[in-house]
């Protein structure tokens, strides 16, 4: 049985914590919800409920241990969110960020710092662009999903450009480590 924390808006907070799945309480989550989760499928639908919560500018800090339910929340979220029940929705934690769009707003924007892309390209390697659908639950709001866990506490900051990733709607795994 799994057991996550969420906090109310306007800065949505899932806390997991050790491989029983646990809440973790901070002071941000004294106020939050508490849900206990038997299976993957379960942590998927509590993501796909939070997909009808957000709007642009929604920021959902995902923390816990390895393996805790992150990006099964996650994926859960972006399915109900595109309404593309198959959509394919990997963890970024070696790729850090994919930004997920419908085509009814086009490609989600690089959300990557200029003068790092025009530098080593090292930013470049940073987003991954996909349509997962023909429309959104929040038309035109593309979802970027980040994971920093690989890089040092702060690196992130300068391969992303957190001020149009947080612009729309973004999930961030380990946000810690911004």
């Amino acid at each position: 049985v799994c057991t996550h924390s969420i906090s109310s808006k306007p800065l949505p907070i899932v806390t997991f914590s050790s491989a029983y799945c646990v809440p973790a309480m901070s002071s941000a989550a004294a106020d939050a919800l508490k849900v206990e989760l038997p299976d993957v499928e379960a942590t998927e639908a509590l993501g796909a409920a939070l997909a009808h919560e957000v709007a642009r500018g929604d920021v959902i800090f995902l923390n816990g241990e390895l393996g805790s339910g992150k990006t099964s929340l996650a994926r859960g979220f972006m399915r109900r969110y595109f309404g593309n029940p198959v959509l394919d929705v990997p963890s970024p934690s070696y790729l850090l960020h994919f930004a997920y769009s419908s085509s009814d707003s086009g490609p989600a924007a690089p959300a990557q710092p200029s003068a790092t892309s025009e530098g080593s390209g090292e930013a470049a390697a940073t987003n991954h662009s996909f349509v997962a659908s023909a429309t959104s639950l929040v038309p035109g709001c593309p979802v970027h999903h980040i994971d920093p866990y690989r890089l040092p506490e702060g690196k992130i900051a300068s391969l992303i450009d957190f001020e149009a990733i947080f612009s729309a709607v973004a999930l961030v795994e380990w946000p810690e480590r911004l």
